[in-house]
């Protein structure tokens, strides 16, 4: 069976510039935000889950270029080994699931006012899929991306199964899924 990757898609969905815009205050406090995933995807069950995202503190300018300097340079797996060694920067979770860390939180604001988030973690795989060898095990990272407006209300996507290229400073993304499970109602609650 071929997995339809939606690679034109994830491009233009997560095709991010993370240079130049002018970042939000880095020293703000921890924030906590709800939302509800939809997944109609060919990955996971389908359905409506309730998640909470904890951001305790936003990535550095300068862990920020570093990260990005080895997954241009070295590629996607040399930046995992190298995002796993960061001090987490919060957390993701489901009334019935354990928290999961992220190790990369970067924000930037954006036209009206709002901001734009992005969370980068590792992808927890089973034992199956690292031993066998999986298709899947080539997708390592989840990223979830929040666009918010003054409020801080809006929507976004949450992307299991991706793998991350970097060409000049835009930020690809390519989700093995067939699409992104959607965060709808997502408001900042702390």
């Amino acid at each position: 069976m071929r997995v339809v990757r939606v690679v034109a898609a994830a491009m233009l969905a997560f095709s991010v510039l993370w240079g130049p815009p002018a970042p939000v205050r880095a020293a703000q406090a921890a924030e906590e935000f709800t939302a509800i995933a939809a997944n109609i995807s060919n990955v996971g069950a389908a359905g409506l889950v309730p998640v909470t995202i904890h951001v305790s503190r936003w990535t550095p300018e300068e862990e920020h270029a570093r990260l990005f300097d080895i997954l241009r340079e070295s590629g996607q797996e040399a930046f995992l080994k190298a995002l796993l060694q960061q001090k987490p920067v919060g957390w993701i979770a489901t009334p019935t699931s354990l928290r999961y860390d992220f190790f990369y939180a970067r924000q930037d604001q954006r036209d009206g006012g709002g901001r734009r988030i992005m969370l980068i973690t590792d992808r927890p795989m089973n034992f199956s899929e690292r031993v066998n060898a999986e298709p899947s095990r080539e997708y390592p990272f989840t990223v979830v991306e929040l666009h918010l407006d003054r409020q801080n209300r809006g929507e976004g996507t949450l992307s299991q199964l991706v793998q991350l290229r970097l060409l000049g400073d835009i930020l690809g993304v390519e989700n093995l899924a067939s699409a992104p499970m959607r965060l709808n109602q997502v408001r900042r609650v702390k």
